[in-house]
């Protein structure tokens, strides 16, 4: 479940900013050891990783965050949760970030935005169809097996019934026997 907006604000930007101090780690490290003189290796690496990493988380938050906010406006205006939304945010969030650079830029910044969420958005869409059939399939599967479960607990019940009951008679016939063996 989908937390309400203003806390799914907060919440993307924490992780888009936790994604962006990671990523730019992993870079750093890489980096570190391989530009630096060979007897420092450890110290360059970490002063690239205190240098560049929480710039690098900032700059992610800033995106989730205006990435979040226009969601969650366009949520509101439209009254409707679908992918248009994130698809607009991203191209929203990419022009404004690129405001700085002129139109072009901006233009272009919106554009890759959009296609981006959009590639996005038809990824996991498609994911969830797959997930969607599969479960679909497990649900018949298990559905199948219960009948079968419970037609081979009905045979089953039925032998044990014949079994009772040629049982009792050959009792009874026994007794019978007995008592006229008896006479």
């Amino acid at each position: 479940m989908e937390a309400p907006c203003p806390d799914k604000i907060w919440q993307d930007a924490g992780g888009a900013f936790a994604i962006g101090y990671v990523l730019m780690g992993v870079v750093n490290i890489g980096l570190g050891f391989k530009r630096s003189p060979p007897n420092k290796r450890v110290l360059y690496t970490f002063a690239l990783l205190r240098k560049k990493s929480p710039k690098f988380g900032g700059n992610f938050a800033i995106w989730g965050s205006l990435f979040s906010g226009f969601d969650c406006t366009l949520s509101y205006i439209r009254k409707t949760e679908d992918t248009v939304n994130p698809i607009a945010a991203g191209a929203l969030t990419g022009g404004i970030l690129a405001a700085r650079s002129g139109w072009k830029h901006s233009v272009q910044a919106a554009a890759f935005g959009g296609i981006f969420i959009g590639i996005i958005e038809a990824f996991q869409h498609m994911m969830q169809k797959r997930m969607q059939a599969q479960q679909e399939e497990m649900t018949q599967q298990h559905l199948e097996e219960r009948k079968r479960y419970e037609e081979e607990r009905k045979q089953r019940e039925g032998e044990r019934k014949k079994l009772n009951e040629n049982g009792k008679s050959k009792k009874n016939k026994q007794q019978q026997n007995g008592e006229n063996d008896l006479d």
